[in-house]
């Protein structure tokens, strides 16, 4: 198992590019050849069964598409056989009828009622070859699901072992001076509070979905993937169709009136609550502690090289236009001052920096070459696609590439298959985008050196908590039952955010908390916007729009923190170990597992 130094840390980009790239794949191929292990996987009778499944597949498809051709001409018999009986009728009557020779008309219509004849030849023998083909599908469909349901049982144990916080596992493994947690603990939650800041937000807007703690040489983070809630505009139309006289004069010179129709359009505008899912990094340091300042991405992973050299020189001149300004409104007095890397500070651009002192501190010339490589190296990494706020002893990260990715959050669900080669190549493919994409997370805070060399002294807790979950593992358990089972029911809004509010600990493991759905109910309106039509007047325009209401609504939720891991949890609910936290508030809806957390709705 490869790991590495911490002087390695000081250059993370080649960190990544030299070794921890390859090492993190290698200990995920090591990772899964241990799952495969426990799991007893006979991975050559396993892919026997695959073998003779995708075969089965291959025959199925061939017949499918003989079985297409010979409905499509059954298809055109049926047309031909409707099409001669009317050739023949039509050619009788007609020779009846003297429109042309009796002869023409009477062979005419011989010859279409053979053709017809042959026609229900045709499709009684297409009939009963598309029914053998049918049955012959069903034969193999059947021979396929027994090879399907074998190999799946080849895999039933491996299938089983599969955790939510195998990334996790394997880049803790890789890279021990970044601890990643099982759950984000009550203890770790105060450490951050009482020693750096950190709060956690308790609007009814913003809901945790997963949640991922840990440690670089012991100063804490915290991925929050959250689930947000805002009021936006939204647009509607109505319409009105109006009819009107007009007074127009023909090519004659005479006038009359011509009436005109007009569907006059209109437009309303309300509030209306809008969703989106928003990840970020928090990393507490106590290096530079009063230091505030913020940077956004810039263009510069579209420009090339010689772009942005242009970038930086038109950057360094505004620079220059910007220092002197403020040198001459507070002469004397100014509190920037610029660096003497001028790639340095256009790239990175934290102009509102409010202590130089401490930002020098942070950015020496190495943390300035760290951050420039970091922001440049979009062949290795992602670029620049990243905010870095720093509000004293915290830090925020939000980069683009963590945005909408499940990384983070992969449920172990969708590693289950039936072919082993499949599920481990699902397995890796996994774990390198895993790494990529925490990795290049924390490579902004890694990039500074001072960060590394200052690493936290271990908090004492004087006293135990009176809870054994936080709010934020909470919120991520209920989201995963899904919102509706918690919403108000006159809900009508696009989503619902839940917040965990902690009750009491009802035994040794478990927390009785309330899960409050805030979401928004809708009321039918209409409303008459005046707008000119042809006519030279003004008309009222219905436009039905919908006015949000805020609602809530309240349930009680149960969690406990099983300190297993899922084949654990499993074999302990089998043999009864929870039936005494069941047993006591009765569940109400399904038992979920996440994260070592066990968690169900109670009934009393």
């Amino acid at each position: 198992m490869e790991t590495f130094e911490n002087t390695e840390l000081l250059e993370p980009l080649l960190l990544y590019k030299n070794r921890l790239k390859d090492a993190f794949h290698s200990n995920s191929e090591e990772y899964f050849d241990e799952l495969t292990k426990k799991g007893e996987v006979n991975v050559e009778l396993n892919q026997d069964y695959c073998k003779k499944y995708y075969k089965e597949l291959e025959i199925i498809n061939q017949l499918n598409k003989k079985k297409g051709g010979k409905n499509f001409l059954r298809v055109l018999s049926w047309i031909g056989l409707f099409g001669f009986i009317a050739l023949a009728i039509v050619m009788i009557m007609m020779a009846v009828k003297k429109s042309i020779s009796m002869g023409l008309g009477i062979g005419l219509g011989v010859g279409g009622i053979v053709l017809a004849a042959l026609c229900i030849v045709a499709i009684i023998k297409l009939t009963k070859s598309v029914n053998n083909l049918k049955q012959i599908i069903a034969q193999h469909e059947e021979v396929s699901k027994k090879h399907l349901d074998a190999a799946y049982q080849t895999m039933e144990k491996l299938n089983s072992l599969y955790e939510w916080n195998m990334g996790a596992d394997i880049f803790t493994k890789t890279t021990p001076l970044i601890q990643m947690d099982q759950v984000f603990s009550p203890e770790k939650l105060q450490y951050l509070k009482e020693k750096y800041g950190y709060s956690e937000y308790s609007g009814g807007d913003i809901s945790s979905v997963y949640v991922q703690s840990g440690s670089i040489l012991g100063n804490p983070f915290v991925f929050e993937k959250n689930y947000c809630q805002v009021m936006g505009q939204h647009q509607y139309s109505g319409t009105l169709v109006i009819t009107y006289q007009v007074l127009v004069r023909d090519s004659n010179g005479r006038s009359h009136y011509e009436t005109r129709t007009q569907t006059l359009v209109a437009y309303y505008t309300a509030p209306e609550p809008q969703y989106y899912l928003d990840t970020w990094l928090i990393y507490g340091n106590e290096a530079a502690p009063r230091l505030k300042y913020s940077r956004y991405p810039t263009d510069i992973n579209t420009m090339s090289e010689n772009q942005i050299k242009r970038y930086v020189k038109n950057f360094d001149a505004k620079l220059d236009k910007m220092v002197a300004k403020d040198l001459k409104k507070n002469p004397g007095e100014s509190t920037f001052t610029r660096l003497h890397n001028e790639e340095f500070e256009a790239l990175f651009n934290a102009l509102d920096r409010n202590n130089e002192t401490e930002f020098r501190l942070l950015f020496t010339p190495l943390g300035q070459k760290n951050m420039i490589n970091l922001l440049k190296g979009k062949d290795i990494g992602f670029g620049d696609d990243f905010i870095f706020k720093k509000r004293e002893k915290l830090n925020y990260i939000k980069t683009s590439h963590m945005q909408g990715s499940d990384s983070l959050d992969r449920n172990p669900d969708s590693f289950v298959h039936f072919d082993y080669k499949v599920a481990r190549e699902n397995f890796i493919n996994y774990a390198d985008k895993y790494l990529k994409d925490v990795y290049f997370d924390l490579a902004p805070v890694i990039s500074i050196p001072l960060y590394q060399q200052h690493k936290s002294i271990d908090y004492i807790y004087e006293k135990g908590f009176n809870r054994k979950t936080t709010n934020a593992e909470v919120e991520s358990a209920a989201n995963s039952f899904g919102a509706k089972i918690f919403q108000h029911p006159a809900t009508r809004s696009a989503g619902v955010i839940l917040k965990s509010y902690f009750n009491k600990k009802v035994d040794d493991n478990s927390d009785l908390c309330t899960i409050r759905a805030y979401s928004f109910e809708g009321i039918d309106r209409v409303a008459y916007v005046p707008t000119m039509g042809g006519d030279g007047k003004m008309h009222n325009v219905p436009v039905h729009w919908v006015e949000y209401l805020p609602v809530q609504k309240d349930t009680p939720f149960i969690v406990s923190d099983t300190n297993s891991n899922r084949q654990e949890y499993q074999h302990d609910y089998s043999s009864g170990k929870f039936d005494s936290i069941i047993n006591k508030f009765g569940n109400s809806s399904a038992i979920l597992y996440k994260k070592r957390l066990m968690s169900f709705i109670p009934k009393k």
